[in-house]
């Protein structure tokens, strides 16, 4: 009640600063409201959501198994059939009560046709296209938080598929490339796009949480050498649009913040280079710079704690893998860690001088 209250009062203000001729329908809006409040859940349901669809997707592949169910065409087609079902039940029922069956099907739905596929020996160069044009079709018919949330991920995991079945490990660059650029725009862009199209505004945070995870897929396998073997000769490659989109969002963090002095402009950028420059063979962790700075920027917790997270493990195994002595590790992580410090030091005055004009 009390944040429907909320919107009471910011619906006001928002008719009081537009003056008399603005025109809303107050009790659809807040009727709306209301009604994705109902089926809105936080993100621990949300993981358990997903969590027990697996789970389920498990138990009913292990007794296909049980039964001897080798007929590749029926696998294929009850594959479909499971899919097809969860586009519906999200679209006829949207409920949070129905997201579990309806993930649990979509999980089945794409193991199966995957599976069927693959028993009838067809290339993954042909099965893998495939699953990412049914995630796409999912995508658009359907804006139901979860099932958008694995269609990206359906979308992204299959791309990094073919690249690890191909032996392609240098597109890898291309894909970590994309992916940041792509979630670069949708967070820079959050406003037009959610008011483009009610179909954009349903699809946008599942989307947005599932580019997060994409970039991550593509980051832990650039920086395990176990999932795919780059030559570290090219492994600066994707660093470079990583090195200038850091730069990017850090002068967009000046203007928010409105840092306008040349000297600290100056400061700001050597410091920043100080720290990104060395990290050009670290692809993976400028990846998280990225996620950590544009999700402060746009102020998305979500984002910010999946990046502190992420660059902590990052900078472990980044710190344990470099050729040199314990000693000279050492002064590194103290030399990052009094540039940061710095530069938490010169915003953070910013800020609070921003704050109290």
């Amino acid at each position: 009640m009390e944040k429907l209250n909320n919107k009471k009062a910011l619906l006001d203000r928002i008719h009081l600063s537009e003056g008399v001729d603005f025109e809303y329908n107050e009790k659809e809006i807040l009727k709306e409201y209301q009604k994705q409040n109902e089926n809105t859940s936080s993100l621990s349901i949300k993981i358990l959501s997903i969590l027990g669809g697996f789970f389920a997707a498990l138990a009913f592949l292990g007794f296909l198994i049980i039964i001897r169910l080798n007929d590749e065409h029926i696998i294929i087609a009850l594959g479909i059939g499971f899919i097809i079902s969860a586009i519906l039940l999200s679209k006829v029922y949207n409920k949070l009560s129905i997201d579990t069956f309806s993930v649990s099907f979509y999980i089945i739905g794409v193991s199966l046709f995957f599976a069927g596929f693959s028993g009838l020996h067809i290339a993954n160069n042909t099965t893998v296209p495939l699953l990412i044009l049914i995630a796409l079709i999912a995508l658009l018919i359907t804006q139901n938080y979860i099932l958008s949330f694995i269609s990206v991920l359906v979308i992204s995991g299959s791309s990094l598929g073919l690249i690890i079945s191909n032996d392609r490990s240098d597109l890898i660059h291309l894909y970590i490339t994309i992916t940041t650029i792509v979630l670069t725009y949708f967070f820079l862009n959050e406003a037009k796009i959610i008011s483009s199209s009610k179909k954009l505004c349903k699809l946008y945070n599942p989307i947005r949480i599932g580019l997060v995870i994409s970039l991550l897929f593509g980051l832990i396998s650039i920086g395990e050498n176990s999932i795919m073997s780059i030559a570290q000769n090219r492994i600066w490659i994707s660093s470079i649009v990583m090195i200038f989109l850091n730069l990017y969002l850090v002068y967009l963090i000046m203007k928010r913040i409105e840092i306008e002095a040349l000297k600290d402009k100056i400061l700001i950028y050597a410091l920043t280079s100080l720290v990104l420059i060395p990290l050009l063979f670290a692809p993976f962790i400028l990846g998280v710079i990225v996620l950590i700075l544009i999700s402060f920027l746009v102020n998305y917790k979500t984002g910010l704690v999946i990046g502190i997270l992420s660059i902590v493990y990052f900078i472990s195994r980044y710190y344990y893998d470099l050729d040199f002595t314990l000693l000279t590790k050492s002064i590194l992580l103290f030399v990052s860690g009094i540039i940061f410090l710095l530069l938490y030091i010169l915003t953070n005055k910013k800020l609070n001088t921003h704050e109290k004009i």
